[in-house]
C-alpha cells in the first residue's frame, strides 16, 4: 500500500530569466569615478553586478537624476570576443546556418579587420585575395551559397546578383542551401576562386553585438538617436545620461556608475506524494529534485536552488486532523 508523505519544497534565489519584474532589480548610483572594468568589479563585490536594464519598467525604477552627465551601465561589446577571432561569447562571430561559432576557429581577416566601423558592421564579406571584412548588413553585394553533398563535401555556388546579407541568405535558403561556411584555407581559396577579383561577396558570418555583464539575454536597448556610433573605433562600453538614454564610449574613461542588486527569495511549497518508495533515501531525493529542476528550467526559471524535507509524521497527522 502506498504511503502519503508530505514534502516541503524550498526555493532559494528564485528568478525568471526573461522577466525583470520578478524579482525586481534595485538600482544603486555609485558616486565614484572608475573605468568600466573597475566599476564592474566594484558592483560584483558589493551588489550583484553593473546595472542590467531590460525594459522601460527597469528604467522607471532608476532615479531621475545623478551627479554627473554620464554613468556606466553593464552593457559592453568586448572586442576580445570578436576582434581577430571568432570567439565563443554571445557577441562573437557565428555562422548563419548553425547560429554557432566556428568549430575550427579558422578566419582570414584583413590586417585591420574587423573594426566595427561606425558601430554598424555586423556581417562579413570576402574581398580581394580572399580576405574578410566586416560590413553593414544592408549593403548590396554578390554572394556565395553552399550545401554539403552526400560525400560530406561542401559545394559552393557563386551568385552574381547583388543583395543585402539577409536577402542573400533568403535566396540561398530557397535553393536549399545557405550562405557559405568556410572552415579552412582550402575552402577559402575555393570560394575566392569563384568570384571576380574586384567583387566582394557575402559569406555566412555575422554577429549580434553588445552583451550584459551579468549575462542576461535581453535585447532591450535605449540608445540615443545618434548612438551607437563608435567614431574612434574603440567605444566598446555603454553609459547612460540623466534622461536614461545610452551612448557608447571608451571603456577606460572614468565615470560614476550604476549597480543593481537582485533580491534573493525563499519560497516554500508543500506537496503530498503517493508512493511506496523510501523518500528518506538520499539517492531518491536527488533524482526527484533533478526532475523538478529540469521541469522548472524548461519553463524559463533560472538562478534557483531546490531543497526539500519530509514533514514529521506527528506534525502531518495533526494537520490532517484539523482539516
Amino acid at each position: 500500500m502506498g504511503c502519503f508523505p508530505t514534502l516541503t519544497l524550498l526555493f532559494f534565489g528564485l528568478s525568471l530569466c526573461s522577466c525583470s519584474k520578478f524579482p525586481p532589480r534595485t538600482y544603486y548610483y555609485v558616486d565614484k569615478k572608475m573605468s568600466w572594468n573597475d566599476a564592474q568589479q566594484y558592483c560584483r563585490e558589493r551588489y550583484t553586478d553593473l546595472a542590467t536594464i531590460e525594459s522601460m519598467d527597469d528604467i522607471s525604477r532608476l532615479h531621475s537624476t545623478f551627479s554627473y552627465d554620464w554613468a556606466w551601465i553593464g552593457l559592453q561589446d568586448d572586442p576580445e570576443s570578436w576582434k581577430n577571432t571568432l570567439g565563443n561569447d554571445t557577441n562573437s562571430w557565428r555562422w548563419a546556418i548553425t547560429g554557432e561559432t566556428s568549430k575550427t576557429d579558422y578566419h582570414n581577416w584583413d590586417s585591420t579587420e574587423p573594426d566595427y566601423y561606425g558601430a554598424k558592421e555586423t556581417c562579413v564579406i570576402m574581398g580581394f585575395g580572399g580576405k574578410w571584412y566586416d560590413k553593414k548588413c544592408g549593403e548590396n553585394t554578390s554572394f556565395v551559397c553552399y550545401n554539403v553533398t552526400e560525400q560530406n563535401k561542401k559545394n559552393y555556388v557563386y551568385i552574381s546578383t547583388t543583395k543585402t546579407w539577409p536577402s542573400a541568405r533568403e535566396y540561398c535558403i530557397k535553393l536549399s542551401m545557405d550562405l557559405a561556411v568556410i572552415e579552412n584555407s582550402e575552402e577559402n581559396a575555393e570560394v575566392s576562386s569563384l568570384k571576380p577579383d574586384s567583387t566582394d561577396i557575402w559569406i555566412g558570418l555575422y554577429r549580434v553585438p553588445w552583451t550584459w555583464s551579468d549575462k542576461s539575454q535581453s535585447s532591450f536597448k535605449n540608445w540615443r538617436s545618434s548612438s551607437p556610433n563608435n567614431p574612434p573605433g574603440n567605444q566598446h562600453c555603454v553609459v547612460e545620461n540623466n534622461l536614461h538614454v545610452w551612448d557608447d564610449d571608451v571603456c577606460t574613461i572614468k565615470y560614476v556608475f550604476i549597480c543593481h542588486q537582485v533580491a534573493k527569495l525563499r519560497t516554500t511549497v508543500k506537496m503530498k506524494f503517493v508512493t511506496d518508495v523510501n523518500l528518506s533515501d538520499s539517492a531518491t531525493n536527488a533524482q526527484i529534485l533533478q526532475q523538478l529542476r529540469a521541469n522548472l528550467t524548461s519553463q524559463g526559471w533560472t538562478d534557483f536552488k531546490l531543497q526539500w524535507k519530509i514533514q514529521p509524521k506527528k506534525q502531518e497527522n495533526e494537520e490532517n486532523s484539523e482539516t
